[in-house]
């Protein structure tokens, strides 16, 4: 047996194992009705940075302010739509 062969045949077989438990996690979360393929969490706070690592102080001041406008958003949404009182 070829190195190449056993290698691309223990790729094929993880791919498989994984695709099966992402098949069983979606029966799952279908028998609770919810919906497999939306995930994540809520609006995501957009850096700018991509990753490049420059002064902390900056960046954690930056996403708070980001994270403030989005909650006054979706405030203004909320009150807008009618379903929470005026605080």
């Amino acid at each position: 047996m070829n190195i190449l062969t056993f290698f691309s045949d223990y790729l094929e077989e993880r791919r498989k194992k994984n695709y099966q438990r992402i098949r069983e996690r979606a029966e799952r979360l279908k028998r609770q009705g919810k919906n497999p393929s939306k995930g994540g969490w809520n609006t995501m706070v957009h850096s700018g940075f991509g990753g490049v690592k420059t002064n902390p102080i900056d960046r954690v001041a930056d996403f708070a302010q980001q994270q403030k406008n989005i909650a006054e958003q979706n405030e203004i949404k909320e009150r807008h739509s009618g379903q929470v009182k005026r605080k």
